[in-house]
Order: C-alpha cells, then sequence, then structure tokens
C-alpha cells in the first residue's frame, strides 16, 4: 500500500496500478466501493486520521485510463490446462486474472447476460459506473481469458465433460433472502437484491411513494437509494440494529440521510399487512453476551409503518445449481465447504471460494480469496503442494518517499471526498463520489508514514537519547506499535550527529551531506534538520555542524575541548595523530 501511493504522489499512476495488480486486479472497482478495511489498520489512523486508501486506488485506475489504459502484466508461457471459473464476480474475475497470468487457459461461465455478479447487478451506478466495471472486465478478457454468459451450469459433471483440468466455483450469493413472517407473499413485498438486479440490468421498475426498506447494511442503503430514485417519495428504513451497531458503512448511512432516507434503529418486522403496510416490534437486543446474533423483542411496543411497497434487505444467499446430487462436493447450511487454506472441495480439483463459501462479505474480500485460489489451482495443476505464503502480504520494492516539509507532514489532515450536491443526485444514477482532485491525492500520498519503511522499532529514538539530544520521539499508537510523527521536533533538538541514519535498520532515516556543506537528517522523505557544516583547517572539506561540537564539548566535558575547537575533521585528525606517533621510538611488546 505505502507503494503504489508514493507511485501515485510521484505522478507515476501506471507504475501505481501495477503495483496495485500484483494483489488486485480490480483496483478502479475498489477504489470506489471497497469499505476499506485497510484503512482501520493504517498508521496515520493511530496519530490522527487513516490515509484515504480506497479513494487513492480509484485515483491510479482514473489516470492510468486516461493515460490509454492499465499496463499489461506479464503472462507465463502456455501450460496447456484448462480452468473452467463459475461465475464472473469480483472473485471468479480474479482467479481468472491470476490463472491468465500463470499460462493457463481459463473460462468464466456466467449465468446472467453480463459479467461483474454483483458487482455489475448488485450495486447501483452511482457508487460503481458501468465504465469503471467494463474497463476492468476488459483487462481481464485482453489476457485471453473467455467469458461466456447466459451460461447457467447444472453439475460438475457436465464441465468435467468438456475437458477442464481445474473448475472453480465462485456463484456468490446472489439470491435475496425473505423473512419467514405473516405477509410475505404480498404482491407489493421485493427482494433487495431482486429489486437492485432488476434496476441495474435496465428494466423499468416504478415504486409507489411510499417505501419501507428492512435491513441495516449497505445493500439496504442501496436500496434506499434506489427506491428514492425509481419514484419513492417517503423511504423508511427500518432495522434491527441500534445506530452504532448498523453493519452498513457510516458514509453510506450519512448518505442516505442526506437524500432523506428516515432510519428506524432498533425495530425488528412481526408482519406484512395486506392493506399496505407493515408492523415491527421493539428489538430490545440483537447480539448475546458473547457477540452472537440472538435478537430479542418486546411485542408490547410496536411500530406500523405504511407502505406502497416493502423491500426486503435483510441478507442473501447462494444458488448450488451447479453442485448436483452425489457430488462429493459438501454443502452445509447453503454453503460450500472447503479446505480454508487451499479452498479446495472433497472434489478432486474443485474449488471454490468467496461468498458462495464465506457467505456475504466484500468485494475486497471476494478478491482475496479469488487470488488464493488461483494461486492453489496453479499449485495443483502443476502438481506441487500449495504453498500460503505466496498469497501473503508481501513488502513491495521500495518507492523513493514523497519530498515534503515537516511542517506540512506533521499538519496535512485527511481530505475530504468532494460530493456530488444532493439536489443534483435527483432522478438519476451520476456518480455520487467525484473524486479526489490531484491536489488532494498527492497531498494524501504525502501523509503515508511510509510503514513499509519504518518499522518502529525505536532504535533511532534509542541512540538519540543515549548521546542526549532527545531529538527523536516515537508515539504508541492504536496500532499497538511505535510510529515516528513529530516531523517538526528535531528543528530544535537534533544535533546533526548521524547516528539515528546509522543504527536505522530499514534505510527509513538518511543522513545526507550535501555537496553545499550541508547536512541533512531525512525521515522518510522529509528533512527534519537542516545543519551548516563546518570546513576543515586541514584539507577544507565540511565535517561536523557547530551543534554537533558543542554538544560533544558538554557531554565529553574539558578533555574534549581541546580536541573539538582545532577545527579539522576526524580524518586529518587521524592523520596527525599517526604523524605524531611515527615520530616517537616504537616499543616492542617483547
Amino acid at each position: 500500500i505505502p507503494s503504489f501511493l508514493a507511485l501515485d504522489g510521484h505522478g507515476r499512476y501506471l507504475d501505481a496500478v501495477a503495483s496495485i495488480s500484483q494483489d488486485n486486479p480490480l483496483p478502479f472497482v475498489c477504489g470506489l466501493v471497497c469499505p476499506g478495511p485497510c484503512e482501520g489498520a493504517c498508521l496515520r489512523g493511530g496519530v490522527d486520521q487513516p490515509i484515504s486508501i480506497r479513494a487513492m486506488k480509484a485515483v491510479s485506475a482514473r489516470h492510468a485510463l486516461a493515460a490509454g489504459g492499465y499496463p499489461a502484466p506479464e503472462v507465463a508461457p502456455p501450460t496447456g490446462k484448462r480452468v473452467a471459473i463459475v461465475g464472473a464476480g469480483p472473485g471468479g474475475l480474479t482467479a481468472a486474472f491470476f490463472l491468465a497470468r500463470a499460462g493457463h487457459q481459463v473460462t468464466i461461465l456466467e449465468a446472467q447476460e453480463e459479467a461483474g455478479g454483483m458487482l455489475r447487478y448488485g450495486i447501483p451506478a452511482y457508487r460503481l459506473p458501468h465504465e469503471a466495471l467494463e474497463a476492468e472486465v476488459k483487462r481481464i478478457t485482453d489476457l485471453g481469458v473467455v467469458i461466456k454468459t447466459g451460461q447457467s451450469i447444472d453439475s460438475i459433471a457436465q464441465l468435467r465433460a468438456q475437458g477442464y483440468d481445474a473448475i472453480f466455483l465462485a456463484v456468490g450469493t446472489q439470491v435475496s433472502r425473505l423473512i419467514p413472517i405473516e405477509g410475505v407473499d404480498q404482491p407489493f413485498v421485493l427482494g433487495g437484491l431482486d429489486f437492485l438486479k432488476d434496476v441495474r440490468g435496465g428494466a423499468d421498475i416504478q415504486v409507489g411513494p411510499r417505501v419501507v426498506v428492512v435491513g441495516g447494511g449497505n445493500v439496504s442503503i442501496d436500496v434506499a437509494l434506489t427506491a428514492i430514485r425509481q419514484g419513492g417519495k417517503r423511504v423508511d428504513m427500518v432495522c434491527l440494529e441500534k445506530r452504532r451497531e448498523m453493519p452498513a458503512h457510516p458514509d453510506e448511512i450519512n448518505q442516505a440521510l442526506e437524500e432523506g432516507v428516515a432510519i428506524h434503529n432498533s425495530w425488528g418486522p412481526m408482519r406484512i399487512n395486506p392493506e399496505g403496510s407493515i408492523t415491527f416490534q421493539r428489538c430490545t437486543r440483537v447480539f448475546d453476551e458473547r457477540g452472537r446474533f440472538s435478537p430479542t423483542f418486546d411485542a408490547e411496543r410496536t411500530l406500523t409503518i405504511e407502505a406502497d411497497h416493502v423491500i426486503l434487505a435483510i441478507g442473501q444467499a447462494t444458488d448450488l445449481a451447479c453442485v448436483e446430487a452425489g457430488s462429493k462436493v459438501e454443502v452445509e447450511r447453503g454453503l460450500i465447504c472447503t479446505d480454508p487454506d487451499t479452498l479446495a472441495t472433497r472434489e478432486q480439483g474443485v474449488f471454490a471460494g468467496g461468498d458462495v463459501v464465506s457467505g456475504p462479505r466484500t468485494v475486497v474480500e471476494a478478491v482475496g480469496a479469488g487470488k488464493r485460489a488461483a494461486a492453489s489451482i496453479d499449485a495443483y495443476l502443476k502438481g506441487k503442494p500449495f504453498d500460503p505464503a505466496v498469497v501473503a502480504p508481501t513488502r513491495r520494492a521500495e518507492v523513493e518517499p514523497i519530498k515534503v516539509s515537516a511542517m506540512e507532514r506533521t499538519n496535512l489532515r485527511r481530505p475530504e471526498m468532494p460530493m456530488r450536491e444532493v439536489a443534483d443526485r435527483q432522478g438519476n444514477y451520476h456518480q455520487i463520489e467525484l473524486g479526489l482532485t490531484d491536489e488532494m491525492a498527492h497531498q494524501t500520498a504525502s501523509r503515508c508514514l511510509r510503514c513499509d519503511l519504518c518499522i518502529g522499532c525505536g532504535l533511532c529514538q534509542l541512540v538519540c537519547s543515549e548521546i542526549g539530544a532527545e531529538a527523536l520521539r516515537l508515539e504508541q499508537t492504536g496500532a499497538d506499535r511505535l510510529a515516528f510523527n513529530q516531523f517538526t521536533r528535531p528543528s530544535t533538538r537534533c544535533v546533526g550527529c548521524g547516528a539515528c541514519g546509522c543504527v536505522c535498520p530499514t534505510g527509513a532515516i538518511k543522513v545526507v551531506d550535501t555537496p553545499e556543506g550541508r547536512r541533512q537528517t531525512i525521515f522518510t522523505g522529509t528533512v527534519v534538520k537542516e545543519h551548516q557544516l563546518l570546513t576543515c583547517g586541514s584539507c577544507g572539506e565540511p565535517y561536523a555542524p557547530p551543534a554537533y561540537l558543542e554538544h560533544l564539548k558538554k557531554r565529553v566535558g574539558p578533555a574534549a575541548v581541546p580536541h573539538v575547537e582545532r577545527g579539522i575533521c576526524p580524518a586529518c585528525a587521524r592523520r596527525r595523530r599517526a604523524e605524531e606517533l611515527a615520530g616517537q621510538p616504537f616499543y616492542s611488546a617483547a
């Protein structure tokens, strides 16, 4: 992550996309719809606010596409092996990308009319524009991957008969889950995913003026905002959770409130009334003492809301029509069972991953499953054991830090994402997020603390303390590690000894003597102190800052004063001492 952020900061957007693509072939998609779990682990977040990592991926992708397209990745020679992937969602597309790069012949079989899965049919265009998804599907087909749409797979045996050497099941969870309550079969009751699919697929669906959405997740938010765009005048969103417990991302909740969605927390559906309303009972608790889903209700307290349409967005289920009776693929509670490391099922050569294994999760988790599956399938096809280390987070090639002043590095704050005005969102699916400007992106990259370079070992602080300067101070962060963020502190304390640069094990600190006779102490790209160097009275070369020599006199005491005040560099001092010794008799130890 720090590598692609720095590349963005340097304006090297194609290189940034190449860096991201070592792990994720969908930078634009994830840059727009990912909930950003990496930001929760960001070191800068333990200091003030995390880096806008998600938004920066979109910056990389946008610039790369504007420059003519994503850089073509390296592809291994053909292996002659054929892989079938069932499902063209984020997991299937990711697996196809990495398997194609490994030299395998990949075919994706997709039941819908277009590729993308939930990305195309479950996420509204105001969050994920059509052209962004198309660009990333194209980069995968450009590798030779064949995507066959409108292909329903009835059995694994059907694929075996076509000569595939391995099969990856990535069908996701694209079936709306309904609630077993009275009235759920009323004609004005819709499934949330079905509603989103129909609208995104181009169907002209108009809802009545009064819409009630049941659910508190991101899909529920998307359903509510889509309902507004499809004719809803009053949209009520009702969920079991308290506001702070809602699974929807806070930014999504704020968008819903901005557009006039009324959110009713701590209510659970009781029944749907045939005259056009839905009755709820007060939810007193959602989770038990162990954090498990176990709602309790007070049936004496009820809420009834009139509705022309009730849309249920309380979860998703799988469609496992491709897993036929008699197959060795095990299914428990509607999900496929796999080895957690290899994602292999009990049927030889058949793998599964993403929502169909884990249940509904995020896009980036599906991407991770696709990458893991590709590595596992590649090992299987080559007759090698799978090594989980190949998909573990890996430090990438070091990228030169961005040069930014100490004051700016300290004071820069996370930029607010530019958003389309609420009045301009009405009746259309224009993208709500407008994206970071180039200036915002550069500032964002400049905020990065470069956790790939500074590992928080504390050696610099230790040696600085031992020499008595106390110029470097690392802070304990919420990530339970040390972080250097006091970039202005050394300006009044650093003596320019250079000890910090000597002990730094990663090169995060560099102490550089410039041709102009100045010594710069540089911490991950930021000059935290600059000293003018004194000139040697013997050879004429610059050798030490006055502050360091004064510090030596104070630390060592009177004995150091004559040596310091000679005004010569260490090399000349050693030479002079050697000359003095050469003029004296040499006494042998014998």
